[in-house]
């Protein structure tokens, strides 16, 4: 496990929060920052709901991996989530994968698109290897994730309970299955993205009770659901600066974000602990 801070942040508050993670492609490497910084100030969760990225950050959390995600992060390349040529990809990564750049990539998968995807494997592979269904399901913690079902054209917000033994890391990788990567099969039935429905399910926590909940952004591209606020003591972890693009995968950008996941979970939590809960 890497420390980007040299110390630890000051614990805070007592209870139990909720924990919500937004959808965000690469920007996912923030989120595993701000949970290293929620880890160490011995905050206890109770319920974690996630879309995208933030299902499989989540769920990580959930079996109590925070650290294993914030190596996962660390180490991150293009190649651990897209089947494409090495070469293109070093060159797009060289690039920062800038709008102009994004531009000449898209143009230049329009045919793999067209065929069915981008070829996201890897990234299969990755979150099947790090996920441990077992531990998920015996974890004290409540986990949500959001998807969408093309095949019966309707959203899917479901609990870890009510996953089929066997699917849950199939829930969580259909629910990060963004528009231009190959759709995830379950059951026979196509599933895409859960940014498409909820970016950021809030409400699969405050159904369950929580008051207290700490939501962490990312400002990935998605549609973000009304929920309501009433009796909600909701503290939100921001980006201070900009993440990059949400396809940016690059290991440089990755650890950049880690550290700025951290450095700011640690200031807006360490704000929060001194003031009075909102109720």
């Amino acid at each position: 496990m890497y420390n980007v801070r040299g110390n630890q942040c000051k614990y805070w508050g007592d209870g139990m929060y909720g924990l919500v993670l937004e959808g965000g492609g690469g920007r996912g490497a923030y989120q595993a920052g701000a949970c290293k910084a929620i880890k160490e100030m011995g905050l206890e969760i109770g319920m974690v709901a996630g879309c995208s990225v933030g299902a499989l950050n989540g769920a990580m959390v959930v079996q109590g991996d925070t650290d294993k995600a914030y190596d996962v992060w660390y180490d991150l390349d293009p190649a651990s989530v897209i089947d494409f040529a090495a070469s293109e990809l070093a060159d797009y990564a060289e690039n920062g994968f800038r709008s102009e750049v994004l531009k000449d990539l898209v143009r230049n998968i329009k045919k793999i698109i067209a065929d069915g995807g981008l070829n996201v494997a890897p990234l299969e592979k990755l979150v099947k290897d790090v996920l441990d269904e077992e531990l998920i399901r015996k974890s004290k913690m409540g986990f949500g994730v959001v998807t969408v079902d093309l095949t019966q054209r309707k959203a899917v917000e479901i609990y870890k309970e009510n996953i089929p033994y066997g699917q849950l890391a199939d829930y969580v990788i259909a629910s990060a299955s963004f528009p231009a990567f190959k759709r995830t099969i379950i059951d026979g039935r196509s599933f895409i993205d859960g940014a498409l429905y909820n970016v950021l399910p809030v409400n699969l926590v405050s159904d369950r009770g929580f008051k207290n909940i700490i939501v962490l952004r990312t400002y990935g591209l998605g549609i973000k659901r009304h929920f309501n606020r009433n009796g909600l003591n909701i503290v939100s972890i921001s980006p201070s600066e900009s993440l990059g693009s949400t396809m940016d995968f690059t290991n440089k950008t990755a650890r950049r974000n880690l550290e700025r996941g951290y450095e700011d979970a640690c200031r807006v939590l360490e704000k929060h602990g001194s003031e009075p809960e909102n109720g």
